[in-house]
């Protein structure tokens, strides 16, 4: 293949959507599995609050180590089918099983469960961090020039629609009553359906590495040295803060809405989920206008856009009953939300672009690697912060009528603390040292390294 067939192949949408099936299955699944954890282990098996904060924060220590040493190791990997590959095919088949053995504990002491959560939150880290995180690092790698992550990125979001709503909608559709057990293993049983399905198309029509790369697995970087290295990026701790209060919020949101909708609304999770359903809508609808903003403002100033989009639309919730009126909230929520989405991964990208002018090789893997520990550790205080307002309300342990008082902390939990977290994102992204200037200087600079690095790998094949 030409090089100028090269780039029409990343160019097309049929080959971004392929890709991209593999982005909806990791929406599905870990939206499916952040949100409706805490409801199982809490509602329908009325394990105690502080047992399920203490599961999490002990997987805090794994995730440590975990995340960060997989992404390493999938930057040095080398095998026929790529660097990537490989994690993602062993990463599918652990995480189907997890996703259904999870709602099945053989054990029904607090004790027992205590201990079948942390196991089975330790087993779900692992399978999805060799799913997730190689998946991830192939969209800066894949897609180099601004119109091909673009346009990529567009379906991208589609896809991370089209997965929040198979675990939201679809799941608050079988998750008839969250005090009820039944529903969660089926819900996981299709969620793992989804993802064999969404994850083989991806791999087999979506995912190509690209060959000028095939040597960026010979560096000098130990997985600690690397590490330090990353982190004296500016532009890399700033991303890292941004991202890991991002996922809070989402995360946050996404486990409070079924018990917001029960307990404020008096709705059951399928409403609820329609609720969360009308937010994903919308936010892709107005893809193209954050597209737009993208091309004509760049990342940074369009992502602090949409934030305050976000935020401005959320605070009614802080008073409503009505679910009509909720919905609408959630409608003008949608706004900003979608633009976040669009942005969040296009900054990484120009974090890790200015990091291979400077090494000379992508390092994708040990960049996610970092930042899918923050994701993790976002979740963990998610669950905690959801602990200590339930125990700080006397709601710690489970009883069907939660009081006035806790009515006031889940209304905290889905608009206060989001609220707080995005000023200081917004605060981050003004100091973050990638605006459109910028970006499109490194973009001139890595054409001519990446021409070298063809001419290489092309020399050596001639060999």
């Amino acid at each position: 293949m030409s090089e100028l067939e090269n780039e029409r192949y990343y160019s097309r949408w049929p080959q971004h959507i392929a890709f991209n099936f593999g982005n909806l299955a990791l929406w599905a699944v870990n939206a499916a599995f952040s949100t409706w954890v805490f409801s199982f282990y809490f509602s329908a098996l009325k394990l105690d609050a502080k047992y399920i904060g203490l599961a999490f924060i002990i997987w805090s220590l794994w995730n440590a180590i975990n995340d960060p040493f997989i992404g390493y190791l999938s930057d040095r990997t080398r095998t026929k089918i790529g660097r990537r590959k490989p994690y993602i095919i062993i990463g599918l088949i652990g995480v189907i099983i997890v996703e259904i053995v999870l709602w099945i504990p053989p054990v029904r002491t607090d004790i027992g469960m205590f201990w079948y959560l942390l196991v089975m939150l330790i087993a779900w880290d692992i399978f999805y961090t060799c799913l997730a995180l190689p998946y991830d690092t192939l969209f800066p790698e894949m897609y180099l020039t601004e119109k091909q992550r673009a346009s990529s990125n567009t379906f991208k979001q589609l896809a991370s629609i089209i997965g929040l709503l198979a675990a939201y909608l679809l799941s608050g559709f079988i998750i008839v009553d969250i005090e009820v057990e039944t529903g969660y293993l089926i819900n996981g049983i299709v969620i793992s359906l989804i993802v064999a399905f969404s994850v083989i198309i991806s791999l087999i029509w979506g995912i190509k590495e690209r060959k000028e790369f095939s040597q960026d697995h010979i560096h000098n970087f130990s997985f600690i040295q690397g590490i330090r290295y990353a982190f004296k990026n500016k532009g890399f701790v700033i991303y890292t803060v941004i991202y890991f209060l991002y996922e809070f919020f989402i995360l946050t949101i996404g486990t409070v809405i079924p018990l917001f909708g029960k307990h404020i609304l008096a709705v059951e999770a399928f409403e609820a989920s329609i609720l969360t359903a009308i937010l994903f809508v919308v936010g892709f609808i107005t893809v193209p206008i954050w597209w737009f903003l993208h091309r004509k403002i760049g990342s940074k100033i369009g992502f602090m856009l949409s934030i305050v989009s976000y935020v401005s639309s959320s605070l009614s919730l802080f008073h409503i009953t009505d679910y009509n009126r909720a919905a609408i909230a959630a409608g003008a929520m949608g706004v900003g939300f979608g633009g976040m989405l669009y942005y969040i991964y296009l900054i990484i990208a120009d974090v890790i672009d200015e990091d291979e002018l400077k090494t000379g090789v992508r390092r994708e893997g040990t960049f996610f690697g970092i930042t899918n520990f923050f994701m993790r550790l976002s979740m963990i205080l998610s669950i905690l912060a959801i602990t200590l307002v339930f125990e700080g309300t006397g709601w710690g342990e489970w009883t069907p009528d939660p009081g006035k008082t806790t009515e006031f902390g889940i209304r905290f939990l889905v608009v206060g603390f989001p609220a707080i977290t995005s000023f200081i994102v917004l605060i981050c992204l003004i100091f973050f040292p990638y605006p459109q200037r910028r970006v499109k200087e490194i973009k001139i600079q890595l054409d001519e390294m990446h021409t070298k690095k063809k001419e290489n790998v092309q020399h050596q094949h001639s060999e």
